[in-house]
């Protein structure tokens, strides 16, 4: 049926679904954003073998997003969501055994390729559709914003399991299942919610065959790179700011109140800040990649005052953490609602989501082994300066690849229009 025929409920129970996986199936291979130390006691592994399994998962992603970008024009999003939660449910089953180092580093890796390859680049497919020409603001900005509300409400239940035991390999086991038991659920619950998005130049008519020559234009096309650098910038700020976890810990402040920050910084911020963002590219702005530069550039200072701020100010530190979460999440919201603006066909944008993601998420790779080392290597004090400007240096990447953004917005003409149906495969 055409997207006009979709009723709004049905719309927003399709975003609510996705943004509940979407949000689930990213928290069991990066654990370490909220139970940093209880994950190393759990395996008895040390900072840089956390690295390690980090960059297993970022390595893989790399793949995952590529590839997944094609498969994304190609095959039923429905079906690949739901495959998904399967793959997801089964091998975070195998992970509950806290198996030998070599098997967390594959079990991570899967974990990756089944939120890269399978899920994310159908997620960003369906919400562009959804979104049209003049809502991707909105419709990235809230799908985005409920994504993090999960990623509130799934810690602090997975907090609360775990506290149930005093045995910390138990309480790991436990919050294991119970994500396990939320992909099968997500796999059950597409096959009834999902409608597969298409896009169609023509109603009625079937989708116009992608050739070589639509790959070699996307290819072409200056914001796919601008979009893909701003997206790199920003996820490097957020990945970085993961770190605020250990540098309170090492403050003496207790393990519960350190989850709880971490919960709030990576997840909790971005309710309010990811659907504010999104307004306001749409409605005050009236662009994505505008409130992209915002957030970014009021997040510099932010990252260049944790070089100041004493360690003898906690308080201190985890109000510049939230602020940092805030402007991070927001850019996040609306990152992939500039692909309007970059002139980034309507009709390509699974695999243009892959490429994008695919540089985007090149943090992931190399970033938590690095940093790793650097905290096992160097004084403490010195290791965290290091990643505080760090930080800085992503805000700046993302600034400049906005402001490209904005002139190609401004030099080559009105934003990419699209006629869009979708098709029920229930």
């Amino acid at each position: 049926m055409e997207l006009s025929k979709l009723s709004s409920f049905r719309k927003w129970l399709m975003i609510g679904l996705l943004a509940f996986f979407g949000r689930a199936i990213a928290n069991v291979p990066y654990l370490r954003e909220v139970y940093y130390d209880q994950i190393i006691s759990a395996l008895h592994i040390t900072n840089t073998q956390l690295g390690l399994l980090s960059s297993a998962v970022g390595i893989a992603s790399l793949v995952g997003y590529f590839f997944g970008g094609f498969l994304a024009d190609r095959i039923s999003s429905k079906k690949m969501i739901m495959v998904s939660g399967v793959v997801g449910g089964l091998f975070s089953l195998w992970y509950m055994a806290l198996p030998s180092f070599p098997i967390l580093l594959l079990i991570h890796a899967v974990l990756a390729l089944d939120g890269t390859l399978i899920f994310w680049a159908a997620y960003v497919r369906i919400i562009r559709i959804l979104g049209g020409s003049e809502g991707q603001g909105k419709y990235y900005g809230f799908a985005e914003g409920i994504r993090a509300g999960f990623g509130i409400l799934l810690p602090i239940t997975t907090t609360f399991i775990l506290a149930q035991f005093v045995n910390v390999k138990l309480g790991m086991k436990s919050v294991l299942l119970f994500y396990a038991i939320c992909y099968f659920a997500t796999s059950i619950l597409a096959a009834f919610v999902l409608v597969d998005v298409r896009e169609d130049t023509q109603p009625d008519q079937p989708q116009a065959k992608i050739t070589k020559a639509d790959y070699v234009a996307l290819l072409k096309t200056p914001g796919l790179w601008l979009v893909s650098f701003l997206i790199f910038g920003t996820y490097l700020v957020f990945s970085l700011q993961s770190y605020t976890t250990p540098y309170l810990t090492g403050m003496g402040v207790s393990n519960g109140v350190v989850s709880m920050v971490a919960t709030f910084r990576s997840y909790g911020v971005g309710v309010i800040a990811m659907p504010l963002f999104g307004i306001m590219a749409d409605k005050w702005l009236k662009s994505s990649a505008k409130a992209c530069v915002i957030g970014m550039t009021l997040l510099l200072p932010c990252a260049l005052a944790m070089l100041f701020i004493p360690k003898s100010a906690p308080v201190v530190i985890i109000i510049m953490t939230l602020a940092i979460g805030f402007l991070a999440s927001g850019t996040r919201g609306v990152y992939y609602a500039t692909q309007d603006e970059a002139r980034i066909p309507v009709t390509m944008t699974g695999t243009a989501a892959g490429i994008i993601s695919t540089i985007g998420f090149l943090p992931d790779a190399y970033v938590f082994t690095q940093v790793g080392a650097w905290l096992d290597k160097y004084p403490a004090t010195q290791a965290y300066h290091m990643i505080w400007i760090y930080m800085a240096i992503g805000c700046l990447i993302a600034i400049a690849a906005g402001g490209g953004i904005l002139w190609l917005a401004l030099h080559q003409g009105t934003k990419v229009k699209s006629n869009v149906q979708t098709q029920d495969v229930a």
